[in-house]
């Protein structure tokens, strides 16, 4: 099948077409969804001799109450930043993976938001010059994602570039 792809990629690019994707950015974090999403951007970047940019947002946590229950306006900010290193040998695993695999070039981009999707459709991508972004779909409910929003969600609304969801397939 890999061999196929090749041919498909290589004939395309021999009548003097582009390649398609020069760097694939993909969301990852430590869930299952997000695995499926990196094999897939791997896949990708393999087929289109692409750049893959591997991307995980350690996440903010900011709480502003501007009116207290008395009704007063109040000054009570909660910052919770996470400085946690869980992912940085997951990430280094992850970039050894893909290059393991044929990918030409992999970077790992590690930054701080208090929203991950806005920080990589409108900030990330754009200043890495990213073609498309490969992310993990949210499994929440309605009214979670109503609460607490989804990262896949805001990537789809706000991104310039393409996007590819990965669901979880059962098999």
């Amino acid at each position: 099948r890999r061999q196929r792809q090749m041919c498909i990629r290589d004939r395309f690019l021999s009548k003097g077409g582009y390649s398609m994707y020069r760097n694939i950015l993909v969301a990852v974090d430590d869930s299952e969804k997000s695995k499926l999403a990196l094999n897939s951007a791997i896949h990708s970047a393999v087929v289109f001799n692409s750049k893959l940019t591997i991307c995980h947002i350690k996440k903010n946590t900011i709480i502003y109450t501007p009116i207290d229950p008395t009704g007063m306006l109040s000054t009570t900010h909660i910052f919770k930043q996470d400085f946690s290193n869980y992912m940085d040998e997951e990430l280094e695993k992850y970039k050894e993976m893909a290059l393991n695999q044929g990918v030409k070039e992999v970077e790992i981009v590690q930054t701080y938001s208090s929203s991950p999707g806005l920080a990589i459709a409108e900030v990330i991508a754009p200043g890495y010059e990213v073609d498309l972004i490969v992310c993990g779909a949210s499994n929440k409910s309605g009214f979670d994602r109503f609460l607490l929003g989804s990262v896949s969600f805001d990537i789809v609304k706000h991104a310039k570039c393409d996007v590819n969801i990965i669901r979880n397939h059962e098999k």
